[in-house]
This record gives structure tokens, C-alpha cells and sequence, in this order.
């Protein structure tokens, strides 16, 4: 049905162009995840976010017991690969590294055999000190009774509690606060769990104001005292995916760590520094030391409630207007 209705859509003709082109954007995602080793001359940023597809790959596998992409995988490529990113300079305990090793054990642990495979892993995560056994690598059994178990609460008004709020208590937020709240925020989905995110903050009242001026736009924030800045780095996105990933993806933590801020008791408003284009995000990147890959996605005013909270009503959408059923 899909097929005809496709087809009567845009003609015999285009369909065909249609399925060609799908045909080859497939060739090219499969052959960019997956062709055997990578260039000798592939930078570091892009041999990193090829590993980082891979491995997570191997655990969507193991998630659903795909015996059969899991016997395919050329496994001795993987982890020639983590040895590669420690000759180009990357730590034994970088994520990239310690994961690939945690993940790359947990798979060959399901398959018979491949011993030189397990062999050459064992040592190289021995020569390195790489600390794979202290990440979570795989897939794991959780019983739906524990997932629930959190879930008994009125989320409603949690969600619905949450304001954007403009004036705090002059006050600057602890850094371990801080990191708390970016802690619980990681838990967001990220594409191929990449977690591309980076949120840069200051204990310094002076950094602070310099952050609040450029991102913040200054009238929107006379009474914000603390404020953070929310990145997401394309360096970690290849350029056969699709384009602007990094506002999906980093849109997709904002979320989170509003929420995150909520939870936390502390109130929060978003500042879209977007909207003063792209010369002042280089500003904003030149003045606080922010890579050249990184997309600055939003600065965040945060900070203490005073004990009356004037906000805007902020009157949201009818339910019916955003949920449309394809059924009626």
C-alpha cells in the first residue's frame, strides 16, 4: 500500500530516483560505520566518533541478541582502533577508549572462540592501564518491577511546577551543585550515546557576569546572578548523518537539565544567544576558551528562589492542538 500510494505520489520515474538515492545514502552510512579500517591519514575527531558508532552498535546487538551481526563484527579492527586513539594522544581513561574496551569484552564474551581477539584486548587494556572494568559496557536485564518502581509519581505536577524564572537570590550556585545537576541531565538520549554535550560554568562572579552579558542579552537577566553555558560539539557527528544534530541532540539535554535544575529545588530560564547570531557565539567561544567544534546551544540563567517568584503565565497549547490522532 505504502509502495503504490509512494508511487502515484510522485510518479514511476521519480520513485525510481527515489529508491536509487535511498539505495545509496544506505551504501555510504553502512560503508562510513563499517568498511574495514579507517584511512591512515583520519583525524583523531573523526576515527573517535567512527568508534564511538561502532561499539555502540555492538550494544544495540547485544541488547536484542543479534547473534548474527555480532559473529560479522571485525572485531580485531575495533580494538586496533582504541589503540590508534591512544597513539593520537587520547588518555587510557577517555570515554572513548575505556568504553570501547568495556564494550568490545562484554560482546566477545557471548562468542565461542575468538580467543586471539580476547587475547589481544586483555593486553592492551593491560599495557595501558585502560580502566574498562569501571565502565558499564554491553547490555544488562532490568526488570520491569524496578523500572516502575520510579515511575509512581505525579509527574504532572512536577513538570507543570516548573517556571522560567528571570530574578533569584544574588547568589552563585556551588560547583559540586553544578555537576550534580549535569550528573542526573546525562541520562538524556543522545544519538548512538555519543552525549556530545558540554556545560561550561564559573564559581566567579566576574566570569559570571561576562557569561550572562554575551549569552544572556543582559535585559532579559537583571536579576540572574549565575548562569551556564550548554554546548554541543560537531566533532562528534559524521558527515554522513543528517544536519544539525547538534541543536537535536543538545535540545533533547536542555530538557534534561531544566528538569535536572528542578529537581535540585533551583530555578532556571533559557537564554537562546542563537537569535544574536553566529558572530557573537564566537565571541562567546573566544572570551571562555570554547572549541571551534562546539555548537553553543543555549546559556542557562540558574539560581536559589527568592520566597515569592513573579513569572509569566506562560499559557500552554490546548492537549488536542499537539497530540493529533492519524486516525480521525
Amino acid at each position: 500500500m505504502v509502495k503504490e500510494l509512494i508511487k502515484s505520489l510522485l510518479g514511476e520515474k521519480n520513485t525510481a530516483r527515489v529508491r536509487r538515492l535511498k539505495s545509496s545514502l544506505s551504501a555510504a552510512r553502512a560503508a562510513w560505520y563499517s568498511s574495514g579500517a579507517p584511512a591512515a591519514d583520519i583525524t583523531r575527531d573523526s576515527l573517535n566518533v567512527r568508534q564511538l558508532i561502532s561499539v555502540h552498535m555492538l550494544e544495540k546487538a547485544l541488547a536484542v541478541s543479534n547473534m548474527k551481526y555480532l559473529s560479522a563484527v571485525k572485531y580485531p579492527e575495533l580494538i586496533s582502533n582504541i589503540a590508534r586513539l591512544l597513539d593520537m594522544g587520547l588518555p587510557p581513561d577517555d570515554y572513548t577508549v575505556a568504553v570501547s574496551a568495556a564494550i568490545i569484552r562484554s560482546a566477545l564474551a557471548t562468542l565461542p572462540g575468538h580467543e586471539d581477539e580476547k587475547s589481544q584486548l586483555g593486553a592492551l587494556v593491560s599495557r595501558h592501564n585502560i580502566p574498562a572494568q569501571d565502565y558499564r559496557g554491553g547490555a544488562e536485564v532490568v526488570p520491569s518491577a524496578e523500572i516502575l518502581s520510579h515511575a509512581n509519581f505525579d509527574f504532572n505536577a512536577f513538570v507543570s511546577s516548573r517556571h522560567s524564572v528571570r530574578k533569584f537570590r544574588d547568589k552563585v550556585i556551588p560547583g559540586p551543585v553544578i555537576r550534580e545537576i549535569v550528573r542526573d541531565a546525562l541520562y538524556c538520549p543522545s544519538a548512538c550515546n555519543r552525549q556530545p554535550f558540554r556545560v561550561y560554568y564559573s564559581e566567579d562572579r566576574g566570569k559570571i557576569a561576562e557569561i550572562i552579558k554575551l549569552g544572556a542579552d543582559g535585559f532579559v537577566a537583571p536579576g540572574v546572578h549565575d548562569c551556564l553555558i550548554v554546548t554541543c560539539d560537531r566533532a562528534l557527528f559524521s558527515p554522513a548523518e543528517l544536519d544539525d544534530q547538534e541543536y537535536v541532540n543538545g535540545g533533547i539535554f536542555l530538557g534534561y537539565l531544566v528538569m535536572s535544575i528542578h529537581a535540585h529545588g533551583l530555578g532556571s530560564c533559557l537564554f537562546q544567544c542563537l537569535r544574536s547570531g553566529f558572530a557573537k557565539q564566537a565571541l562567546i567561544r573566544h572570551v571562555f576558551g570554547i572549541s571551534e567544534s562546539e555548537v553553543i546551544v543555549c546559556c542557562v540563567g540558574i539560581g536559589e528562589l527568592e520566597d515569592e517568584v513573579n513569572v509569566a503565565c506562560a499559557q500552554r497549547r490546548l492537549t488536542e492542538t499537539v497530540a493529533v490522532s492519524l486516525d480521525s
